[in-house]
């Protein structure tokens, strides 16, 4: 499966990034129409957003910079990752670099 945001819902996303409140996104799979639901909480303080994202049963929360392109494009890519079930290995090293870290 290949979830996407679509972009009218990437529109809205960016300018949720200097509001706070709670938005429901639906990231779809444009080869079999299966969708996915993704509901965010949003807070903006001074030059900030903290954004909680529910998507099943999972829990993800990412503070960036408020009202910014570039946020709403790593926030995107944070949500298809979700749903792709790539969010894991997108951002994790190898774990042997982990376990050489440690020790």
């Amino acid at each position: 499966m290949s979830f996407t945001l679509s972009h009218n819902a990437f529109s809205c996303l960016r300018a949720q990034t200097n509001l706070s409140g709670q938005f429901t996104h639906i990231l779809r799979d444009e080869s079999n129409g299966a969708r996915a639901k993704a509901m965010l909480q949003t807070e903006v303080y001074l030059d900030q957003v903290n954004v909680v994202i529910r998507m099943g049963s999972t829990l993800n929360s990412l503070t960036l910079p408020a009202n910014s392109l570039a946020t709403a494009r790593k926030l995107a890519g944070h949500l298809e990752a979700i749903a792709n079930g790539k969010l894991d290995t997108a951002d994790m090293p190898p774990i042997e670099q982990v376990l050489a870290d440690a020790a």
